[in-house]
């Protein structure tokens, strides 16, 4: 992280906006992998500010920053910043780069977990839904972005209790995950996840958790 650090802090000495961007982009990533939140948001925000002056709204770089800037801010549970700019980079993603970009899938994923953080389960759900059955098309059943989201899709499921067998379809989804190696986020074991609380106890559910201790740790989807 220091050489980054330095790396990062030559490239914004100088006067050329490519080699600025890609010094922050490239810290505040390493600083968003390592859980340094609010010292990557600022990285984020310079980087989008940059590429805006650069090359507009639409363009990837920006698009990736944006993206970045609402998942840092997810992590942090600020959700209502968060969601704007993740509608941003979806909308403009799938606009731009089509439907089932991966790009695109990414941002339609992430918007999702946040409406299902914000309680909006009907609506987080119905998006997540939409989501995994392009993901599947794109990268396949089982692959693991594939599954990350399908996990993502069981815990809005659950959460929308409105809706008839939530915790039967929910389990059904954490089923196929854990099928494809997934054992929860990557901050979190599926038996802590506090979106799957109301499943503690319940036989199938325990027995989930218990075949997880025997896969290796999730790793963060390609986001």
């Amino acid at each position: 992280e220091k050489l980054a650090r330095r790396a990062a802090d030559v490239r914004r000495n100088r006067k050329d906006p490519t080699q600025m961007f890609a010094g922050a982009m490239g810290l505040a990533i390493i600083l968003e992998m390592e859980h340094h939140y609010q010292e990557a948001e600022p990285l984020y925000r310079e980087a989008i500010e940059l590429r805006m002056k650069e090359n507009g709204p639409e363009h990837p770089h920006t698009l990736n920053a944006i993206y970045r800037l609402a998942l840092v801010l997810f992590d942090e549970g600020r959700y209502g910043e968060a969601e704007p700019l993740a509608r941003s980079a979806f909308e403009t993603r799938r606009r731009v780069l089509g439907p089932e970009h991966p790009d695109t899938l990414y941002s339609m994923n992430l918007l999702g977990d946040i409406l299902a953080r914000e309680g909006r389960y009907p609506e987080a759900e119905d998006l997540l839904r939409s989501n995994i059955e392009l993901a599947r098309r794109e990268f396949g059943p089982g692959d693991r972005d594939t599954a990350m989201m399908t996990y993502d899709l069981a815990c809005a499921t659950l959460g929308n209790s409105r809706e008839p067998d939530h915790r039967g379809k929910a389990l059904a989804l954490l089923r196929e995950a854990v099928d494809h190696g997934v054992t929860g986020t990557d901050t979190t074991s599926i038996e802590q996840d506090p979106a799957l609380k109301e499943l503690r106890g319940d036989p199938k559910f325990e027995a989930l958790v218990a075949e997880t201790h025997h896969l290796p740790a999730a790793s963060q989807q390609g986001k």
